[in-house]
């Protein structure tokens, strides 16, 4: 049976916020050249420090030292890539393409963040583009909002795009279920792209 991350899990009674403790990491301060398409690693490294406290240590910025590890097994990019490296960390990670709200509520209460992939270019209903990372952090039951750490900054989830950019805006998102749900199941009800974590 997998460990639970102990540190990290919130008090849970089902009808409370549920919100983790997660270092936030921006993307469009790295210093290397891939800035801005690295969603995918800045979203992994929250993750993994959450989960592994330190395990990013060194030189520099943890998410740029991250991407360093991704890409001895590819691209940033690449799905693959990042479980690799998260599994070289001591992280077990799944990519799955079946997600949808209960899981990742599921996944909180058991004190992991999840990396989503989502659409965020184009309108609500027709979201489309190469996709974006995030990391959900949180579940208001409420609102029915998504505790988000977006590492480019605050998307526009109707317009698509980015209402703004600025270095940290992307920390504690609350995106709603409704319209960030509709770019990150944009093929259903199911069909959300996600890493399953454990240690």
């Amino acid at each position: 049976m997998a460990a639970t991350p102990t540190a990290v899990r919130p008090a849970d009674d089902g009808q409370t916020l549920l919100s983790l403790k997660v270092l936030y990491f921006c993307q469009r301060d790295s210093a290397t050249a891939q800035g801005d398409r690295m969603c995918f690693s800045s979203t992994c490294a929250m993750a993994a420090e959450a989960l592994k406290p330190g395990c990013l240590a060194g030189a520099g910025q943890p998410d740029d030292r991250y991407l360093a590890l991704v890409q001895r097994f590819g691209d940033t990019t690449n799905s693959q890539a990042q479980v690799a490296a998260l599994r070289r960390l001591g992280i077990q990670a799944t990519f799955r393409t079946d997600g949808r709200i209960e899981q990742l509520i599921a996944q909180l209460r058991l004190g992991f963040p999840i990396p989503v992939g989502w659409l965020h270019h184009g309108l609500v209903n027709a979201p489309r583009g190469g996709g974006h990372w995030s990391l959900v952090v949180g579940w208001d039951p409420e609102t029915r909002q998504v505790l988000m750490h977006d590492p480019y900054g605050e998307a526009n989830l109707v317009g698509g795009g980015y209402v703004t950019t600025a270095l940290g805006s992307g920390k504690g998102q609350r995106y709603s279920e409704r319209n960030w749900g509709r770019r990150w199941m944009a093929e259903g009800v199911g069909s959300g792209w996600w890493l399953e974590l454990a240690i």
